[in-house]
């Protein structure tokens, strides 16, 4: 009687699957299979949670890849290049995308060039120095020392005496700011002022007098351009009368006209230059008088400048000016000394650098020259991997599932932008075992799977790995147990649902 009704719910467990997926087409559904426990008792066709008929387990899972990578770059930038597409096979190495490394490619570059330096410096301190490396040390000694010989002439002593000079100007200025005007100095700027009112109003008068004098022989000149004008009118008249008349010009009278026509050319020249020497001397009046009276205008402003007590700015700025001529003057007396011992260990400097040359290497220097070319290396592997870390390699054997990026798109580090799977091996994964299921089962207990969507097939199986820390739920712990087939059907394809009976002990 207990058989029956066992068989009975298993009839029905059955018919309410089946109408289930038939009305829910659009569910994800969990993995339901039939599989035969034990030859006498019946096994439930499907259940949302692991259960135990008659002592055995029984799971739903998914298929999945043995191996799932979700691969991002490891630092953030724009994508230059991707080399893959869902579906293609790649091996282990291989670039699937690259983001902007030029700029590495330009340091790399550069400890490559590093390394080449330090590699031409060791084998130059092995084979020992060229004849033009020689004569380039040799010179550098030569500019050493006309750089200190340079230096040690550069200041004399005329150099010193007139920076003091120009301190002690300075200082007597600031002190003539602070005192006020003394009536020496009113004294001094009144006669100043006095000199160019006298220049302007004697260069006044002189413009004035060379103006009439222009004037006058303007007038003059004018008269005598007239007269010369009668005169040869008078003799032209008198010669046409003549050939009017039927007479001929003698050779006297021809002369005379020709002699009376240039000095009326004459007079006319004199004339128009003595306009243009008054009309220059009327042009140059006004800037002439413009700039006397501006030399006016400068000695009374320096006399009210005077006469007016100094202003902060005033004394400001001759403050100033002693520092500068002070600062000068230690420039001198000081800093110089010191620019010279600075040439005087260049030199020293130039002939220890050219012994150096020229002598033997010692071991402890060629222990530096490989030492730098072991950080050299170092260098370029350095840059070398951080090159590395802008690109995204494929770590396995695998396919590509998903590419979420394309060129041109700016990414984040550690944003996911390949998906790599090994579609050749599979697994069922299991999850949500309690811990009273997964007592009942061990590592390596074989197993019997089915499949919702291939009813006809079973596979045999074993239980390659059980999560062994539980992961803390809402209704308790729970495990997930992995599974590995005995054999595999092409037709079973990523996240199938499966049933998995545990045959624990067996």
């Amino acid at each position: 009687m207990r058989r029956f009704w066992l068989m009975l719910i298993t009839m029905l467990a059955l018919l309410l699957s089946a109408c289930t997926q038939q009305t829910m087409p659009d569910t994800e559904a969990v993995a339901v299979a039939t599989p035969q426990a034990t030859e006498s008792s019946p096994v439930p066709a499907s259940t949302a949670a692991p259960t135990i008929v008659n002592g055995t387990l029984i799971a739903n899972g998914r298929v999945q890849p043995m191996t799932v990578l979700d691969l991002s770059f490891v630092n953030g930038g724009s994508v230059v290049e991707v080399l893959v597409k869902p579906g293609d096979r790649v091996r282990a190495g291989d670039v699937m995308a690259s983001l902007d490394i030029r700029a590495l490619d330009l340091t790399l570059a550069e400890a490559r060039v590093a390394l080449a330096e330090a590699q031409a410096n060791y084998e130059q301190l092995r084979s020992g120095a060229t004849p033009e490396q020689i004569a380039q040390a040799e010179a550098e000694i030569e500019r050493a020392r006309a750089r200190l010989a340079d230096g040690r002439t550069n200041v004399t002593q005329s150099d010193i005496a007139a920076v003091q000079a120009e301190l002690r100007e300075a200082r007597a200025v600031l002190e003539r700011l602070q005192k006020g005007i003394t009536p020496e100095d009113r004294a001094r700027l009144e006669a100043a002022v006095a000199e160019a009112k006298a220049r302007l109003q004697t260069r006044i008068n002189t413009l004035a007098g060379e103006k009439t004098q222009l004037e006058s022989q303007i007038e003059r000149l004018a008269n005598e351009l007239r007269n010369a004008q009668d005169d040869y009118s008078r003799t032209a008249w008198a010669n046409q009368q003549i050939v009017a008349n039927g007479g001929q010009l003698t050779q006297a009278q021809i002369d005379n006209e020709t002699r009376l026509l240039r000095a009326v050319e004459n007079a006319e020249r004199r004339l128009q230059e003595a306009r243009v020497a008054l009309e220059t001397v009327r042009q140059n009046e006004f800037s002439e008088i413009a700039a006397y009276r501006a030399e006016v205008e400068q000695a009374e402003a320096l006399l009210a400048d005077a006469s007016r007590p100094a202003t902060p700015d005033q004394i400001a700025a001759a403050e100033k000016r002693i520092l500068q001529a002070e600062a000068r003057l230690a420039q001198l007396t000081i800093n110089h000394p010191n620019e010279v011992a600075v040439y005087e260990a260049e030199l020293r400097k130039a002939e220890a650098d050219f012994a150096r040359l020229v002598a033997e290497p010692t071991s402890a220097q060629i222990a530096i020259a490989q030492a730098r070319i072991e950080r050299a290396e170092i260098e370029v592997r350095r840059a070398e991997l951080n090159r590395e870390r802008y690109q995204i390699r494929a770590p396995i054997d695998a396919t590509v599932v998903t590419v979420t990026v394309q060129p041109g798109q700016t990414v984040e580090a550690n944003q996911r932008v390949i998906t790599l799977a090994t579609l050749d091996q599979w697994q069922i994964v299991v999850p949500n075992l309690s811990e009273i299921h997964v007592s009942l089962i061990q590592e390596n207990d074989p197993v019997t799977i089915s499949f919702i969507a291939l009813p006809d097939l079973r596979l045999s199986g074993r239980v390659s790995y059980i999560e062994p820390i539980g992961q803390e739920t809402g209704i308790g712990t729970t495990y997930t147990v992995r599974i590995i087939p005995d054999s595999w059907d092409q037709r079973l394809r990523w996240n199938m649902n499966a049933q998995v009976v545990f045959s624990a002990g067996q």
